[in-house]
């Protein structure tokens, strides 16, 4: 290979980088993300999205056409009218003291959504935090609890 090929490749070399750099400049540049991408954040206990603050029972369990009429949450301790009335007509009381998701759970006087089981995490709606995720260690605190399962 002769002088003037190393050059030429050195020369071509160049241009690509330039070129390369040049479009992809604005990759450099930090953008804000949409708010749908946006990483979820510790609050009241749940690792949730902004979107999920405001979410109750109502809203996440109804299955029928409309559901605005009902409160957001069981008003009494017996939830099986209501469980009926948003078109969850499966839901039974639980047996046991450990209740299995999806669920509706009477937990330290509030309505807790138990709606799926992973290795790592729960995800819940919660009466006084609306939909998030709670660290797995906290499902030995809901053994004893009312419950009323399954819901779909």
């Amino acid at each position: 290979m002769t002088q003037r090929d190393r050059v030429f490749l050195l020369l071509l070399a160049l241009a690509c980088a330039g070129l390369y750099g040049y479009r992809n400049f604005n990759g450099l540049a930090l953008f804000p993300a949409q708010a749908d991408l946006e990483a979820p954040r510790w609050q009241d206990g749940l690792l949730r999205r902004a979107a999920t603050a405001g979410l109750n029972g109502r809203q996440f369990l109804c299955r029928q056409l409309s559901c605005s009429a009902l409160p957001p949450w069981p008003p009494i301790e017996d939830p099986q009218a209501w469980l009926e009335a948003i078109g969850q007509n499966q839901a039974k009381a639980g047996v046991g003291e450990r209740p299995d998701a999806p669920a509706l759970i009477r937990f330290e006087g509030r309505w807790l959504v138990l709606w799926a089981e992973r290795s790592d995490h729960l995800v819940v709606v919660d009466q006084s935090g609306g939909g998030g995720v709670w660290a797995r260690r906290r499902f030995r605190s809901l053994y004893g609890s009312k419950w009323w399962g399954p819901l779909r």
